[in-house]
């Protein structure tokens, strides 16, 4: 079954709902490099020829994707981009999102995606996050010296390819040697994750800091300030469960942190350019990809799904194997 609004004939071969939309093949890193990489993912989804997906993309932290194949084009916040990667790749520092980007994929494609941990980009000579919020670049235009793109080439063996890209990931970490985050960027991520309306005053009193020095933190390793990430987060957890990328009994709890109807619709209006309605009956399959990342990270961070735990929202059948 094809999902209403997609192109007909799309594959996946790294995983897909029951319907059919595609999914990434994606996981926890190897616990030595999670104080820096929170998630590693790959993409490989074929086109038929002429057809093309426009879409979008939302996440909170900076990733580095190496894409394969087709024309993309990114409409950052200093203009509309273009990306050519072809057979070769090219390597692209995504900064965090403070809404949904508009993404256009013109054809068939191969993603590598790392997704950082908040606070793991500093001793990785990357920007600072608030410098490069809803922005796209080539990856040495964000460490400022010529970089060439990773050896990451696709592996017609999912588990292989993204086996391959941790370990490289682990060879320029050990060269790298960086410090490890702050523990109250890790513990404020978790609260992200975790409980996205708890109290900033009692987390700021639990850490024994005051909010001015809680507001200066985030500020400085998420971009920005406490205060939206967690609206943030919130509209991220209930995009998710809007697009089926959620427990079975996840949709009503997140429709509870909001006062109403008029608020709910509001926040989707304001992080996603739609309406709820719209949005859970779209196609959405670039959001979906990156949402599902996300939402993986934050079940096990709750321990509702264990690191090797089928998820319920995707197709056994259509699992790399």
């Amino acid at each position: 079954m094809t999902a209403l609004g997609m192109p007909s004939g799309i594959v996946s071969a790294t995983g897909s709902t029951p319907e059919g939309m595609p999914l990434s093949h994606n996981r926890a890193p190897k616990e030595c490099l999670q104080p820096w990489i929170a998630r590693l993912g790959v993409t490989a989804v074929t086109l038929p020829e002429g057809q093309s997906i426009s879409c979008g993309a939302f996440t909170e932290f900076p990733v580095i994707r190496v894409i394969y194949g087709a024309t993309w084009t990114a409409a950052t916040a200093s203009g509309l981009k273009t990306f050519e990667p072809g057979s070769d790749g090219l390597a692209l520092y995504f900064g965090p999102f403070t809404k949904k980007m508009e993404l256009s994929a013109y054809g068939s494609f191969k993603v590598v995606s790392i997704n950082l941990a908040p606070g793991g980009m500093r001793d990785l000579a990357l920007p600072d996050p608030g410098s490069v919020t809803d922005e796209v670049m080539l990856l040495h235009s964000a460490i400022g010296e010529h970089a060439p793109v990773p050896d990451l080439a696709p592996d017609d063996d999912a588990t292989v390819w993204i086996g391959s890209v941790e370990d490289h990931i682990a060879t320029e970490i050990a060269k790298a040697d960086p410090s490890r985050p702050p523990s109250i960027v890790e513990d404020f991520e978790t609260l992200c994750l975790t409980d996205p309306g708890a109290s900033l005053d009692d987390f700021a009193d639990a850490h024994r800091i005051t909010r001015r020095t809680l507001e200066r933190v985030i500020g400085r390793e998420f971009g920005v300030s406490p205060r939206f990430a967690m609206r943030r987060a919130r509209a991220l957890d209930m995009a998710a469960a809007l697009l089926n990328i959620a427990m079975e009994d996840e949709e009503a709890e997140m429709h509870l942190r909001y006062f109403d109807q008029s608020h709910l619709t509001r926040e989707m209006h304001q992080f996603f350019g739609t309406t709820p309605g719209k949005l859970k009956k779209g196609p959405n399959p670039l959001l979906r990809i990156n949402l599902e990342i996300r939402q993986s990270r934050r079940l096990e961070m709750l321990e509702r799904l264990g690191c090797d735990e089928p998820r319920p929202w995707r197709d056994p059948e259509a699992e790399p194997r």
